[in-house]
């Protein structure tokens, strides 16, 4: 993939996604030994990772999909499946693959097989599952639903009502939230955090973005924000929105909401100002590389940080080394091969052919 052909300061946002989820991780395994005053304070950073991982998905998805609106006036939801099959699936599954044998081992700890097929039909954010390494599926599940649901609403809904969709899904999540805090946050949060309809709302504002951005852009009072580098005290804002657990009520609605919100605003500005000193840190290539590979290091970080295995693999500073070695195998013999099979296969299937689905113009 050419990187003329990227988005500045996407994969840099890709780094620091994934580093946050490290940090959480590594805080979650070394908790024994280092004494923590405020521990969820540091394991909120995970959950913050994993929210700028799903703006940016809606963000980016919701481009590619107008950007061939743009060209052919069609979206091709099969060719869609088909690149996101090969993207998401391959790698994914070669570490189900992996962590199976050496659950079955005793490598790793032992998992039933029907944890397995939660994770295998992207459904692990619905159907609670225990087990710590490959628990993270819920947010693959979460990013699987959008895809499989997201183009379908968009080739047949067209833009404008599409618009209107995602922008109830900004209000409906929130509401979703704080029902089910009242209803049975106190005994089971496994769907408030998972859940895709608790989720949706990140998704929707990335995708909302893309959907407003050259109307945004023509606006003076946003153009205003653009130029101006106050945006960069976004990062602060987020952080103390994202632990606002003292005040649950607000924390699980509008907090969660708010949080979204800055995120996509600080994306867009990275993206603008991709010149400046904080977009030259995000597009060095240190923070590149990390967000290319950010997908195959969140695969494989999971059975690193199990805090019950307590193997040498497993075992601070030891597992950062492991973590490091699997995720380049990850992604240069599995991730990057796919993608090349993609790239031929595409050629073959989908060249001079014609299954795309008319998009409703209004």
């Amino acid at each position: 993939m050419k990187s003329d052909l990227r988005i500045p300061s996407l994969d840099g946002l890709r780094a620091i996604s994934i580093i946050l989820v490290i940090f959480s991780h590594t805080v979650t395994k070394i908790s024994d030994q280092i004494h923590f005053s405020n521990i969820t304070f540091y394991l909120n950073f995970g959950a913050l990772g994993v929210r700028i991982f799903f703006v940016i998905s809606g963000f980016l998805i919701t481009g590619l999909l107008l950007k061939e609106l743009a060209q052919t006036d069609n979206i091709n939801l099969l060719k869609f499946y088909f690149r996101r099959t090969m993207r998401i699936f391959v790698p994914f599954y070669f570490f189900l693959i992996i962590i199976f044998f050496t659950s079955n081992s005793g490598l790793t700890p032992p998992i039933p097989f029907k944890t397995f097929l939660t994770a295998i039909t992207y459904n692990s954010n619905y159907i609670s599952n225990s087990n710590w390494d490959i628990t993270h599926s819920w947010s693959l599940s979460v990013e699987e639903q959008f895809y499989l649901l997201f183009p379908g609403i968009l080739a047949f809904l067209g833009v404008a009502k599409t618009k209107k969709f995602l922008l109830a899904a900004l209000l409906i999540a929130p509401a979703s939230r704080l029902w089910y805090f009242f209803h049975y946050g106190e005994t089971d949060f496994f769907w408030f955090t998972t859940a895709f309809h608790h989720n949706m709302d990140a998704l929707a504002i990335g995708g909302l973005l893309s959907l407003f951005r050259e109307e945004l852009h023509k606006n003076q009072i946003y153009q205003y924000f653009l130029r101006k580098n106050f945006a960069l005290l976004l990062p602060i804002l987020i952080v103390i929105l994202n632990n606002q657990d003292d005040h649950p009520k607000f924390a699980v609605s509008a907090g969660i909401s708010a949080v979204n919100l800055l995120i996509v605003l600080f994306l867009d500005w990275v993206v603008v100002n991709h010149e400046s000193l904080v977009g030259k840190v995000l597009n060095s290539r240190p923070m590149i590389l990390i967000g290319m590979m950010s997908y195959s290091i969140y695969l494989w970080q999971q059975p690193f940080f199990n805090p019950d295995n307590k193997a040498m693999f497993a075992t601070f500073p030891y597992n950062l080394g492991a973590l490091i070695l699997a995720s380049i195998l990850s992604y240069y013999l599995i991730e990057k091969k796919s993608l090349l099979l993609r790239q031929s296969l595409e050629n073959k299937l989908f060249k001079n052919k014609t299954q795309a689905i008319p998009v409703v113009q209004t």
